[in-house]
């Protein structure tokens, strides 16, 4: 993790580019803190309420130096370019994508402390690691996510390290992610890995079928925006994913990324 310069006190008004930490910022209770945010924090309801003042990968430069934040929260790389801009305005932490939950809590970890709220953090980490334990057994699953262009996630990546957690074994064959633009690619490397289940998380809220009637493998679809997120809702949706594999169902309902839920529902009371 990266921080461009030493804060001066405790941030009091963050702006958050990067969804995950935002419902993370929210659950360990500094949501009133977060004064802006990207429009793909949306996790929990409470943050739309924020000012939105850019996308995932671009920003409102001006907006931002408007609300005079003195922390603003990146996802690096992909927001790189947001970095040198935004330091000028106020230190940045660029998160990195995380490899692993060892890494997910670690950014987790960093952001409590830094924000002097170390105990509220480490319990919503503990709760965090606690949701994710093993309570299925599937072998050789991989990950297809629709996100304009293919991304097939790699073992060394956050979402491998949350699956083979809960015992759904991640294929041992991906070394790097992939980034394929083309079906072609993708089922490629499918006859290579050979996986015996393919998780696929498509463009939308519904279930389109026709979006893996390509793929020549048990395939179970994931709503957008569900394991592309590492924030507290991971370890809930994905206790939804392995009862849909459990039940012999195609689709994943009642995500986070479909329901939105607020703090108050019953969505966050393992963390409330």
């Amino acid at each position: 993790m990266l921080l461009t310069r030493a804060l001066d006190g405790t941030p009091r008004r963050i702006i958050s580019l990067n969804p995950s930490i935002t419902e993370f910022l929210f659950v360990i209770g500094a949501g009133s803190r977060v004064v802006g945010t990207d429009v793909w924090s949306y996790r929990p309801r409470e943050a739309m309420k924020t000012i939105k003042i850019g996308s995932f990968t671009s920003a409102d430069i001006e907006a931002i130096r408007k609300l005079s934040p003195d922390l603003i929260i990146l996802s690096y790389p992909v927001q790189r370019q947001l970095v040198e801009p935004l330091s000028g305005i106020a230190p940045v932490l660029a998160i990195p994508m995380p490899v692993n939950l060892n890494a997910v809590v670690s950014s987790f970890e960093m952001i409590g402390e830094l924000l002097d709220m170390d105990d509220n953090a480490q319990r919503v980490m503990g709760i965090y690691m606690d949701l994710l334990r093993q309570s299925i057994d599937v072998e050789d699953a991989m990950v297809v996510l629709s996100l304009g262009d293919y991304v097939i996630p790699c073992e060394a990546s956050y979402i491998a390290s949350a699956l083979n957690k809960v015992g759904i074994k991640y294929v041992r064959d991906l070394k790097c992610v992939e980034l394929i633009t083309n079906k072609d690619g993708v089922i490629d490397i499918i006859n290579r890995v050979n996986p015996k289940l393919v998780i696929y998380e498509g463009k939308t809220k519904d279930y389109r079928p026709q979006e893996t009637s390509w793929i020549n493998r048990p395939v179970v679809h994931t709503p957008n925006d569900v394991l592309a997120h590492f924030g507290p809702s991971l370890p809930l949706d994905i206790q939804l994913l392995i009862n849909t594999i459990k039940n012999g169902e195609k689709f994943v309902k009642g995500t986070s990324s479909i329901t939105r839920p607020s703090l108050n529902d019953p969505w966050y009371k393992p963390y409330l």
